[in-house]
């Protein structure tokens, strides 16, 4: 029951997070910082694709700038698939897809202090092969900035 809870609330959250702001590791994954009833949550947003395809249970792993390694767990909570087929012409026609993952994992208070120190290396459990990276635009201040972003969220009755 809490895990439809969770996934109704992930659902709305998206539909509404027009102003939120994700935080990129790569061409896959973006991130953006979500509370509700006191608990804190990061959501991941994930476009699958032939090497990297987001499983239900959701680990994401980030190796911070100190060593440490923080684990979260959670789960793909909404999924958004697009098609697109473009005609060519003589009986010939092409198609193609886009599944983009909506997962939530919980952090706690202790965690999202951790992430001042700055995030090195991240690790998601998709299937066949396990995206990592370890270079990514924006490196540098991915970690102090989710920080601040969980810093900055206001609670559900705040506008």
């Amino acid at each position: 029951m809490k895990r439809i809870i969770l996934s109704i609330l992930l659902a709305l959250s998206v539909v509404i997070s027009y102003g939120i702001e994700y935080r990129s590791v790569g061409s896959n994954a973006n991130f953006c910082v979500y509370t509700f009833d006191g608990n804190y949550f990061l959501i991941l947003s994930f476009k699958d694709d032939d090497e990297n395809r987001l499983s239900d249970l959701t680990i994401i792993k980030f190796m911070l700038k100190d060593g440490t390694i923080m684990r979260l767990e959670g789960f793909d909570g909404s999924r958004k698939t697009s098609a697109s087929s473009y005609y060519w012409g003589f009986g010939y026609a092409s198609s193609s897809s886009n599944d983009r993952h909506f997962a939530i994992v919980t952090i706690t208070p202790e965690q999202i202090e951790q992430l001042k120190v700055g995030v090195d290396k991240v690790a998601i459990n998709t299937i066949p092969e396990a995206y990592k990276r370890s270079k990514w635009a924006g490196k540098e201040k991915f970690g102090p900035t989710l920080y601040e972003d969980f810093k900055n969220l206001k609670n559900e009755f705040d506008e």
